[in-house]
């Protein structure tokens, strides 16, 4: 089960890392909407793909690897928004 949740926090790194940089892409593509929905099916294909990898024979594997990609999504949102207060307080 440990390996369950270790491979979900590789897998939230990976889909929301790949969501910080399409978003970081968006205002130097000409088309934004097409990175944006490439980038959102090879995101949930990896997502998709690693679930059913680590599946296994345990179906307890999923929800486990679920709460490891939970946890990378509050991490990351918790910097993102302390990235904003600092950049808003140095604004002035």
């Amino acid at each position: 089960m440990l390996i369950a949740f270790i491979t979900g926090i590789g897998l939230g790194i990976l889909f929301f890392g790949g969501l910080y940089l399409s978003v970081q892409q968006m205002n130097k593509v000409k088309h934004p909407a097409a990175l944006m929905i490439i980038s959102l099916i090879l995101r949930m294909a990896l997502v998709v793909g690693g679930l059913y990898l680590i599946r296994g024979d345990s179906y307890w594997n999923i929800p486990i690897a679920l709460l490891g990609i939970v946890l990378v999504r509050t991490v990351m949102t918790g910097r993102m928004k302390r990235k904003d207060l600092i950049k808003e307080t140095e604004r002035g």
